[in-house]
């Protein structure tokens, strides 16, 4: 999936590497609102994530865990960090 210039500025500007990008698209939980899919992590996901590419490697991106990506159509939007949980309707 490829990022739009925003989504770069917003990596740049909140500290979130690539690594935690592809974390989320291959391990986030998905939720479709308005035409777009919210990927996020859940617990179940961060186990996932600790199972498959080790404790020491997420402890390492720990602080950028909160993030967040919105894709739209087949690019990502851009990118963030939760600060409330989100609410699945």
């Amino acid at each position: 999936m490829k990022l739009t210039k925003h989504a770069t500025i917003r990596m740049q500007q909140r500290g979130i590497p690539l690594t935690v990008i592809e974390w989320l698209l291959a391990y986030g939980e998905v939720d479709h609102q308005q035409g777009a899919q919210l990927y996020y992590f859940t617990d179940r996901a961060r186990a996932a994530l600790r199972r498959d590419v080790g404790r020491r490697m997420v402890r390492r991106y720990e602080k950028a865990l909160n993030a967040y990506l919105v894709c739209a159509e087949d690019s990502i939007a851009t990118v963030g960090h939760l600060y409330q949980r989100v609410v699945r309707h």
